[in-house]
Formats: C-alpha cells, structure tokens, sequence
C-alpha cells in the first residue's frame, strides 16, 4: 500500500515540473552528442521570451500592438545576423524540431527502463440494514521492463488488506514474476531495439541538419544583406542620372533658343528624363520590397525603419576578390566528406537496409518463451508461512499465423523503398557534383565581369567627357550621343558593383557547398577561408587583376 502511495504521489508533478524535466533530460543528450560529433558542446536552448509565461498571460493584443511598433535602426551586418539568429522565426522552429528529434529518442529509451505501468488501491466499507458491515480492500502494483532481447519481464503484486483490517494480520502479497522472450520474430538486439536504434540515428540526422542549417541560414542573410547594398547604390545610381538627364535637358532648351537644336533633339531629351525618372522610383520600390524581405527574416516590424550600414562595401572593397583554389572534382570530394547533410542521405540509405532484414523478420513465425513464479496466500505466521510454497511454469509460446498477406506487401514495399533511397542518393550525389560545378564556374564568370565591367566603365566615362567636349566646340554630336553615354556609364556602374557583390556571396556559397565554411570567426565574411590539402592564395587587388582571353568555341564545345 505504501507502495502504490509512493508511486501515486511521485506521479503528481505540475506542469512546471516536467516542463524542467523534459529539457534536463533533452539538453543532457544534445549536449553529449553534440560532443561526440564535434567535439565540443553546444549552448543550445529553445526557449524564447515567451516561454516563461503561460498561454493565458499572453493576449492577442500584445502580439498585434509589437507588429505596430516603429522606430530607427541602424543595422550593421554582424548585428543584422545577431538579430537573425535570436528573432528569425524560421530559424527557432528549426530549434524546436531539432528538440522534438531528442524528445522523441527519450520515449524510445524509457520503453526499456523498468517502471510501473499499473497501481491501484480500493478502499471501501460496506453496510447494509442488518447491520452487517464488511470490508474490502485491495491493492497492486505491476512493474515491467522490455529487454534489449527483445522480450518482456513484468511483476506484479497484489494485495487483498481485509484480513489485515479485520484484524486476521498482515499477509505477504501475492507476487507474480513473468518472462516471455522471443526465439524467432522479433528475437535480439537489432529487432527489439530497432526503434530505438532508428531514434538514436534521427537525432544524430538532426543535429546535423541544424548545423548545416546554421551556416546556411547565415550565408543566406549576408547574400541578402550585399544585396540590399547594391541595391542601393543602384538607387544612387539611378538618382544621378536622373540629374544629369534634368541638367542635360535644361542644357537643350538654351541650346533650343539659339536655334542650335530641333524640337525633337529637345523631346529625345525630356523623354530621357521621364524615363529615368520613372526607373528612379522603380528602383526605390525595388530596394524598399527586399528591405521589407529582409525585415521579415530578421522578425522586425515592417513599420520599423531600417538603415543599412554602407562601411561593409569598404570591408569588401579591402579584403578583395579572396579566390577559392579549388576545381569541382576536388570540391565535389570535400563536400562528401564535409557536408553534414550529404552524410545524412548516405547513413539514411543504410538506414533502409536495416528496414529490408527487419520486415523480413516479421515473416517469421512467433515462438517464444514463456515463464512465470507465484507466490500465493503466505501469511506472517509461524504454523503457515513458507517461502518455497510456490507454483512456476515454463513452456514454449507458437504462434503460427496463416496469413501473411500484410506482412508479405511490408516486406516487399520494403525492397520497393530501398531501391528508391538508392536512386536517390544517387540524385544526391549528382546533384552535389552540379551545384559545385555551377559554383566554381560562376565565381570565375564574376570575377572576370568585375575586370571587365570596370574597364567598360572606365571607357563609358570617357566616351561620355568626350561627347560632352566635343558638343561644346561644336562637333559632330547630337543630343542622343549624350543620352546614350550617360546611360552607358550608369549602366556600367551598376555591372560593376553587382559583379563585385555576386563574387563574394558566390565564394561564401562555393564555401558552405563544399562543407569548409568556417563560421566561428569574427566577420568570418571578410576573412581568409583555407582550403583543405591546398595552400593559401594571396589575393590580388581588384586593380592590379589582369583581363583573361576567351578561349575559342572548338576548345570549348569540342569540335
């Protein structure tokens, strides 16, 4: 009785309580097998501002009035990425799933730790109009463990209290010890525990998932925020030549009163500035729309005003275009050994291995086992009390089911999903090899834009002083000449600046695609990136990069 009491009151926690378990518990094991797999423990946590509070203490109403919230943030980028982290939605429900993964692994080892999984007591005192009264009162309790062997020992204890209450003495309860173990279906350690075995493997999946979604989550937000900056100096950009489309307007109507132009050289002219005009405000919604993207990534109001930090372009500017020394075939190799989520699709598809011999497992017949030892009515008295007064039973359990028709379609769905995980991994792989093909051949295709845009720019500045010169002497320059020079340098401008952002977010994905990306360092995107079994390239600054020649179609297409 005391017993079931224990257990009754030990059962009584508040919510409180197990809310604190359940994380002691989960921290515990990502903590362990962080350390395992990257030798170093994780300060992981999944709670946020909210979860100290009760869903009650949280009206609608305060979540309505924080999106209303405004202000004015100048945003630099490690602070763009600090608040990403800490507020980005996406990112904390990959912290939750990564929980739920070592939540779930815990119900799959308490299935084999030894518990109770039934206590009662009845209490009750009966009378009736004869004045008779009895009582009765019972109680048990019933322990069991699930073997890594794949069976199943449970005891059970029960107790009938009358007599005690009645004044016959205390009585020793009945105690029943039963076994039963498998030989054939679902018999040792790789069957029994293959849920287990599979929870264990999910977590390691996930832990790894989220690492690889950590760094990715944070190349994504610098691509995002590099590109914010090109968009606003395209803004710049576009503003300036709608002044020099207003100054050269103003130039053609004095020109227009000397009779030196037409009417329709002064409209070419007033069309171009309509023209820039209207790209100016395109180019403004433009910058405003991704702001707003990027806001939501970061879980800031839209409201919020947000100024981005122009001193990152110089970081870039300074640190130059950083070369990767590597070719795709050497990138491909260090992405299967580094990537975390390529090693996840290659353990998945031993995974589905397993699942073949488990399901043909199941088509074996059930033969077990089966034993059990009682001991019954022993009292606390010295005339009846005897310990070896006991009855015990052992035998074989055959279960011979005559249809296999659901187990049969498992077994065989089972060789159906593995050949799909294997064409899959193959997809993997290949679709592996593209990306880090694409990477390296577009991270060279930027770096040459970046040369050859700058000296296209170069050229138009050029063209563009000399038409304006020569207009001035009286040379044979028409008002378009001017137009489309301005345009060129613009457009020149923007080439270079979108070329110069495109290389950098290009070498941190090349980086992250080949699983070398290190993003411990401080501002780890302006810092040097050794690859492994290559030695260091010095980079060269953008001026001093020399124009590649184009090699010829035949030795490109092969014919």
């Amino acid at each position: 009785m005391c017993a079931v009491f224990a257990i009754g009151f030990a059962s009584c926690k508040n919510a409180a309580e197990h809310h604190d378990a359940a994380d002691e518990e989960v921290y515990d094991i990502l903590n362990l097998r962080h350390q395992q797999l990257f030798g170093a423990e994780t300060a992981f946590a999944v709670e946020t501002p909210y979860s100290k509070r009760t869903p009650g203490d949280i009206p609608s109403v305060e979540i309505i009035l924080n999106r209303f919230s405004d202000g004015t943030n100048l945003l630099t980028l490690p602070k763009a990425l600090e608040m990403a982290v800490n507020h980005s939605r996406d990112y904390q429900l990959q912290r939750e799933t990564l929980y739920l993964s070592a939540l779930s692994l815990t119900g799959e080892r308490h299935k084999f730790a030894l518990k109770p999984t039934n206590a009662n007591l009845d209490l009750s005192r009966n009378r009736s109009s004869s004045n008779i009264n009895t009582t009765e009162s019972d109680a048990s309790l019933t322990l069991s463990k699930a073997l890594k062997t794949g069976g199943t020992l449970t005891a059970t204890l029960a107790n009938d209290l009358t007599l005690f209450f009645n004044g016959g003495g205390p009585k020793i309860p009945d105690i029943t010890l039963a076994l039963t173990q498998p030989l054939l279906k679902d018999a040792g350690a790789k069957f029994a525990e293959e849920l287990l075995t599979q929870s264990e493997r999910d977590l390691v999946y996930a832990i790894r998932t989220f690492s690889r979604y950590q760094k990715t989550f944070l190349v994504d937000r610098i691509s995002e925020y590099l590109q914010l900056l090109q968009k606003k100096d395209e803004v710049r950009v576009q503003y300036e030549l709608y002044q020099n489309r207003i100054l050269f307007r103003k130039e053609q109507e004095l020109r227009l009163q000397g009779e030196l132009i037409s009417q329709f050289e002064l409209d070419q002219a007033l069309r171009q500035e309509y023209s820039s005009k209207v790209s100016y405000i395109n180019a403004i919604e433009s910058y405003q729309a991704l702001l707003d993207d990027f806001k939501k990534q970061l879980n800031l109001p839209l409201g919020e005003s947000v100024v981005l930090d122009d001193a990152e372009l110089g970081n870039l500017k300074q640190f130059g275009l950083q070369p990767v020394p590597l070719n795709d075939k050497y990138g491909f190799q260090l992405a299967l050994t580094n990537r975390l989520d390529i090693l996840n699709n290659i353990d998945q598809f031993e995974d589905k291995k397993r699942k073949v011999e488990v399901a043909a497992n199941d088509l074996l017949p059930s033969l077990a086992v089966v034993a059990n030892y009682s001991l019954k009515d022993q009292f606390y008295n010295r005339n009846s009390f005897d310990f070896g007064d006991y009855s015990g039973k052992i035998g074989l359990s055959l279960d011979l089911p005559l249809d296999k028709h659901i187990e049969r379609n498992a077994y065989r769905k089972s060789r159906i999903t593995f050949e799909q995980q294997l064409r899959s991994l193959m997809k993997t792989l290949d679709d592996l090899r593209d990306e880090i093909r694409t990477n390296v051949r577009t991270l060279d295709k930027n770096q040459q834009s970046y040369v050859i845009n700058q000296k296209a720019l170069a050229v138009s500045r050029r063209e563009l002083e000399k038409a304006k010169l020569d207009m001035l002497a009286g040379g044979n320059v028409s008002p378009r000449d001017i137009l489309e020079a301005q345009t060129a340098v613009a457009s020149a401008q923007n080439a270079v600046t979108a070329a110069f952002i495109s290389f950098h977010t290009q070498r941190l994905k090349l980086l992250n695609n080949t699983g070398i990306l290190n993003t411990g360092l401080s501002q780890f995107w302006v810092k040097p990136q050794p690859v492994p079994g290559v030695a260091p390239v010095v980079p060269l600054p953008p001026g001093a990069m020399q124009d590649v020649p184009v090699l010829p179609p035949a030795q490109i297409l092969g014919n």
